[in-house]
């Protein structure tokens, strides 16, 4: 099929997610924003409106989910700088986009503006690019500078006064795609990695059979300092319901939150995810590293499923995290509960 282009098509502009919580539902159509060229497009990122006059020629992504997105859309070739780690379980494709762009540096919170601008990429994408600062007061200033900046839209609920609306984790997923196929022109490309990936999450779906619904507790395992754990606006308490278990903290309107001693041993908890990082401040690399890291923490001493090596799930966190190694992610999950 011929590859449509977009900049060359004067049609409405479709307001498409990046991010959630915008007064128009995620993924549907508006028209071009008053003061906009026809032929310009849309975004929406966490409720910011991002006006494209042209498809960007260079993209730094920070985090791990952009180089994923922009590889399942047909768009890894527009990847020119990266920021952030090389021991992400990036397919062979995504790999290969991620060690042709130039690296700025390993840790995608050590992004500032100025290492934005220096790239010289025309759009910047990623997840937590505005940590500790307003996310429209960066966006402005980088827009004013001539850099477009884009935020996953899975990590839009982390903000304060930003939410999903309602959007699954995988459909921001899908959506995401979808968005970059239309900004970069591969829009078949774009469709059929999203038809592939609701295929393989519906697959992992009927593969696991619970007689009775489970309880699942993520956790989020560092070396030292709190335990992490994640609420119902997080992927993972979304992988977990598509398998069957329910998250005992379903009920916190947060994606991520550290549970208190008492909230921990009370939950009883048939099952613990433990996700973990091989780097930074995880540093755990094997499932036995994970298992012996959870019975060392005095404060989950009182929690029974803590002692039985078949309740603990260990999960490397990129598989929990809004892009197509999600997808990865719920396979791998289905897996281990299958055995």
């Amino acid at each position: 099929m011929k590859k449509l282009n977009p900049w060359k098509l004067a049609v409405p502009v479709a307001a498409l997610v990046l991010a959630t919580g915008c007064s128009a539902p995620a993924g549907t159509a508006s028209g071009a924003p008053q003061g906009t060229d026809a032929k310009s497009l849309a975004l929406d990122s966490c409720g910011r409106q991002v006006v494209f006059d042209k498809a960007p020629d260079s993209v730094l992504a920070v985090g791990s989910e952009a180089p994923a997105l922009l590889a399942a859309a047909g768009a890894g070739d527009k990847l020119t700088h990266y920021a952030g780690s090389w021991q992400v379980p990036f397919d062979e494709e995504t790999m290969g986009a991620v060690r042709n762009a130039e690296r700025i540096t390993e840790d995608s919170h050590d992004v500032s503006y100025e290492m934005i601008l220096d790239s010289g990429a025309d759009v910047v994408i990623g997840t937590d690019i505005a940590a500790g600062i307003d996310l429209d007061s960066l966006a402005e200033r980088l827009e004013s500078a001539g850099v477009k900046m884009l935020t996953v839209s899975g990590y839009c609920a982390g903000f304060e006064d930003r939410s999903t609306g309602g959007l699954s984790g995988f459909d921001q997923i899908y959506k995401d795609v979808q968005s970059y196929g239309q900004l970069f022109g591969t829009e078949q490309a774009a469709e059929d990695s999203v038809q592939q990936m609701r295929a393989r999450v519906e697959q992992a779906a009927r593969s696991v059979k619970q007689e009775s619904q489970q309880r699942g507790m993520p956790l989020y395992v560092p070396t030292a300092g709190t335990l992490g754990s994640y609420g119902h606006e997080s992927l993972v308490a979304e992988q977990m319901e598509l398998l069957g278990l329910q998250n005992v903290f379903n009920d916190v309107p947060k994606r991520y939150f550290e549970p208190s001693t008492e909230e921990l041993v009370n939950s009883g908890a048939d099952k613990v995810f433990a996700m973990y990082l091989p780097t930074g401040s995880s540093n755990l690399e094997t499932d036995q590293q994970v298992i012996e890291a959870l019975r060392d923490r005095p404060e989950l001493a009182g929690l029974p499923a803590i002692e039985q090596d078949s309740a603990i799930v260990p999960l490397n966190y990129y598989y929990s995290s809004p892009g197509p190694l999600a997808v990865d992610g719920v396979e791998l999950i289905a897996d281990r509960l299958a055995r």
